[in-house]
């Protein structure tokens, strides 16, 4: 019982810090991450079939090859293509992780 007092102590301590990181404004003054749109559109379109891939885990070929054959069955506009395809992408001079 006295340990769960403790946390919940220490909870209601750091709740005003965690709440302002939490509403903090990045440094370039932005409100959403740049990333944040097109990640909704991965989550639900790609999500709607299959378990979408992490970001950043394939090559840029291999992403273009992938989305090609998706172009079939969802409706982006084409900078949302684009931005998916450079979400997805590793960036260009970095290696894919090793499993």
């Amino acid at each position: 019982m006295r340990a769960r007092r403790v946390i919940s102590l220490a909870w209601i301590a750091l709740a005003p810090e965690l709440g302002a990181c939490a509403n903090a404004t990045p440094p370039d003054g932005s409100t959403a991450h740049p990333d944040s749109a097109i990640a909704a559109i991965h989550a639900s379109k790609c999500g709607a079939c299959h378990t979408p891939p992490d970001p950043k885990t394939r090559t840029r070929p291999y992403v273009e090859e992938a989305l090609s054959r998706h172009r079939k069955r969802v409706r982006l506009t084409s900078d949302e293509w684009a931005q998916m395809t450079d979400y997805l992408s590793i960036p260009e001079g970095k290696t894919a992780r090793q499993p």
